[in-house]
């Protein structure tokens, strides 16, 4: 059973508490389907606040649940050298360091094919990917290549900014950007999207849902549907309520709310 949330609008990326909209259903069924058919490479990509990193952590806990999965999880990857990337991620499969990149590789290549043969499945999830230079994106698709006639032995989960789908759509990334296998590209809620999330969040605290429709469309018209914006505007809202001993939120606590809790 999933613990109980202290704030029912926090925007942690607590993956438990991820509300599952059909764009997100979508990224999970498409992610899920490259990494257990060996297809190598696949992005999820959006805009911030879309709840990407929820989603990610999410796909990292159940596989590190598997026992025939060796997972990693790189929530910011190191922008210092190619060497230093590959390190960051070798590392966090537990391969021990080399004193040089050739080396770190084929320690990565010999630790592949042992995974293989067990039949087990090496996933690398990397959060924040527009982070990643021109160079650490040769590095991702270099790994690509290590694979028999038949499989991928190693499976990449990429999600970052739209700038990051920007970039791999250049003409110089045309190397990567055909390794990738069914990306998602997530979108901001609908009005109705909105209200069944927070709903759900309520839920989890065991909390009445504070807000009318009209408080619903009124944060909705605020924040465009970006679910991390829906998060802060609800939380103001509810604790400048519940500050003046109310269980709803009116209309004048949902207007302070609107102006209080986004920069504009």
């Amino acid at each position: 059973m999933l613990p109980r949330m202290t704030d029912p609008f926090s925007t942690s990326p607590s993956p438990g508490f991820l509300y599952q909209t059909q764009g997100i259903k979508a990224a999970l069924h498409k992610t899920r389907y490259c990494i257990d058919r060996r297809q190598g490479l696949t992005a999820i990509l959006g805009d911030v606040g879309m709840g990407k990193s929820s989603l990610l952590r999410l796909l990292y806990g159940d596989y590190a649940a598997k026992d025939e999965f060796s997972v990693s999880f790189i929530p910011n990857p190191s922008l210092t050298s190619e060497f230093a990337f590959l390190k960051e991620v070798t590392g966090d499969l537990g391969i021990p360091p080399k004193a040089s990149y050739q080396k770190q590789e084929q320690e990565l290549r010999a630790f592949l094919v042992e995974r293989f043969s067990e039949g087990r499945n090496v996933v690398v999830f990397i959060d924040e990917a527009q982070r990643l230079n021109a160079k650490m994106l040769e590095v991702v698709r270099s790994l690509l290549n290590f694979e028999t006639n038949t499989a991928k032995l190693i499976q990449i989960v990429l999600s970052g900014q739209i700038e990051l789908k920007e970039r791999l759509l250049s003409p110089a990334q045309k190397a990567i950007r055909s390794r990738i296998f069914a990306p998602s590209v997530l979108s901001p809620l609908t009005l109705s999207e909105t209200k069944a999330m927070l709903t759900f969040r309520c839920q989890q605290t065991d909390i009445e849902l504070p807000f009318s429709d009209d408080a619903i469309q009124a944060i909705y018209d605020t924040t465009g549907g970006v679910p991390r914006e829906i998060l802060k505007v609800a939380a103001i809202a509810y604790e400048l309520a519940r500050v003046n001993g109310m269980t709803d939120v009116p209309p004048e606590i949902m207007e302070m709310a609107t102006r209080e809790a986004v920069l504009s």
